[in-house]
């Protein structure tokens, strides 16, 4: 990924929104670039394309609340996607991201993060839209072969913004032009998610088709993230048959592998295999991550703008504030403890031996954050009674609480710089989407076919990697599969969306989300379309979904 031109890039393709962008309004000139000398030779198309990649990464960088620009960070998008869930609570929310503990009125059309996630998502659509219609146009020097591979990686974001909306929105208005001020559209229709679903299958179908199996360069869509998005999308639609055939089309294609050995950059320290993929410096599939289907490409101080990530801000407790100990590298850096693990995912989800002992390699110290030992220069500043060497233990048998921020938290996420260890940010390479998470796609997609045995083959092969106990047929049904999916993927998956696919988020939310589950009710399976949108929308009466 050419990281020198990505911020940049992204004004470019945000151009033509139909709401006026205010990224766009603030460059000083916006006149010297624009769709029209851009998508000329390839090296312009695929300039759009690394701005699709940036767009993307706000899920991860999050989204500046006030201004709704890409790349800052004081937006909860992660949490409208994995939090208020049975896994997921938050000891820190904050304004409108409240909703994901309260609910209620909380959650309501006017949210500022829910239309900011609506138009960060249309924008991709837009800007998908414009490198599709223009490759396809032919007034360009593309060969056929490249306008092909351009069009096929640009349909891929479309369909994955898609996959986002239809989640967290239900039916939504499909798109399929580039929008520009010639063309303002104010009578959109909600349409059926089955309309959505077919264009989505349409658009991956031609990503699995066109895209490399291997990373042209690091970051760069490959063809088995497209067969993993659309395993998952033929289970929404009851197509099982074809999910497993897809499915297994990428775990058996021979260029992706579980990672089953330690290997990469941290072999001679203690460690398991589950957790090397997340070091910094393992992540790509360069560096020898066989199991990256997608990983986030960033990196702090480069010409023309950053990538960066707000995973270890939201998923790493404070544990400065909480007891007082110094932040360092090796302690993961300073954590938010904007979302964290409920105490069902801490106490419930692994298998444990009669003195409470974690027999799953997921949930390992080398996991999980449970303790720290007290350093020398903790002392000034600690605030409970200890010496230099104990050990100080987190707490996960009370009740939780609110503002509780010395908690055992996920350690995917650790990482610092050693020149600033109070850095809010995190700017190492992610990764995002890995084979694991096809292999519990494709034992759901097993287990609802009626085939527990092929589901628990899939399954057993996790749990092997991380020296857990193998399961037989009968252990299967939808709640093992989520929680195993909980055991692997907690922080990565879309927690929400795996619960919502399955009908058990409201259910399982109750269940075990001490804070959430008293106050969530069925209206809460879909968020509310923007009233922005309804209001602008002149041409044609939206109505919201049930309940706002």
């Amino acid at each position: 990924m050419n990281k020198l031109i990505i911020a940049v890039v992204v004004v470019l393709t945000a151009w033509g929104m139909v709401a006026c962008e205010e990224a766009v309004l603030d460059q000083e000139t916006p006149h010297l670039i624009a769709a029209d000398n851009l998508y000329q030779d390839k090296a312009g198309f695929e300039s759009g394309l690394y701005g699709l990649y940036a767009l993307a990464r706000t899920e991860r960088s999050g989204v500046d609340k006030k201004k709704g620009k890409t790349g800052a960070y004081n937006a909860l998008v992660v949490g409208c996607m994995m939090g208020g869930t049975d896994l997921v609570t938050s000891s820190y929310p904050r304004d409108e991201s409240k909703f994901i503990v309260y609910w209620g009125d909380h959650l309501n059309p006017s949210n500022t993060y829910l239309r900011i996630i609506w138009e960060w998502l249309y924008k991709m659509i837009n800007s998908a839209n414009t490198i599709i219609n223009r490759a396809e146009n032919g007034e360009h020097s593309l060969t056929a072969d490249e306008a092909d591979y351009i069009v096929a990686e640009a349909k891929f974001f479309r369909a994955w913004a898609y996959r986002h909306l239809t989640y967290l929105y239900g039916d939504v208005p499909i798109n399929l032009e580039e929008s520009n001020g010639a063309n303002i559209i104010v009578d959109w229709e909600r349409k059926p998610v089955a309309e959505v679903y077919a264009l989505m299958e349409s658009d991956l179908k031609v990503a699995v088709d066109v895209l490399s199996a291997t990373p042209i360069n690091d970051g760069r869509i490959v063809k088995g993230a497209a067969q993993h998005y659309l395993t998952e999308l033929y289970i929404r639609m009851g197509r099982f048959d074809d999910a497993v055939a897809t499915g297994e089309g990428l775990i058996k294609g021979g260029n992706h592998a579980l990672i089953t050995e330690r290997y990469g950059k941290y072999t001679d320290e203690p460690g398991v295999p589950y957790m090397d993929m997340f070091k910094d410096g393992n992540t790509n599939f360069s560096e020898g991550n066989t199991e990256a289907l997608w990983v986030f490409q960033n990196q702090y101080d480069v010409e023309g703008g950053k990538g960066r990530c707000i995973m270890r801000r939201e998923f790493i407790s404070d544990y400065n504030k909480g007891v007082g100990l110094k932040y360092t590298v090796e302690r993961g850096g300073r954590g938010q403890d904007r979302l964290c693990a409920t105490n069902y995912m801490l106490n419930d989800v692994y298998d444990k031996d009669a003195n409470g002992k974690v027999l799953d390699d997921r949930g390992s110290e080398y996991a999980w954050r449970k303790y720290f030992v007290v350093t020398e220069d903790d002392m000034s500043s600690l605030k409970v009674d200890a010496e230099v060497g104990d050990t100080l233990w987190m707490d996960t048998t009370s009740d939780f609480q609110q503002h509780e921020y010395f908690r055992v938290h996920t350690r995917k996420w650790d990482w610092t710089r050693e020149d600033n260890v109070k850095e809010a940010l995190n700017y190492n390479d992610h990764l995002y989407l890995r084979l694991a998470n096809t292999y519990l796609l494709v034992a759901e997609a097993y287990h609802k076919a009626g085939d527990n045995d092929k589901a628990a083959e899939y399954i057993n092969a996790l749990r092997e990697r991380a020296h857990a106990a193998l399961i037989t047929a009968s252990d299967v049904d939808i709640d093992f599969i989520l929680d195993e999916r909980a055991r692997e993927l907690y922080s990565e998956g879309h927690r929400r969306y795996s619960l919502l696919r399955n009908n058990k988020w409201l259910e399982r939310t109750q269940a075990h989300n001490v804070l959430a589950g008293p106050v969530v009710s069925e209206r809460d399976r879909l968020y509310p379309v923007p009233q922005t949108f309804i209001d602008a929308n002149l041409g044609n009466s939206i109505n919201n979904n049930p309940g706002y």
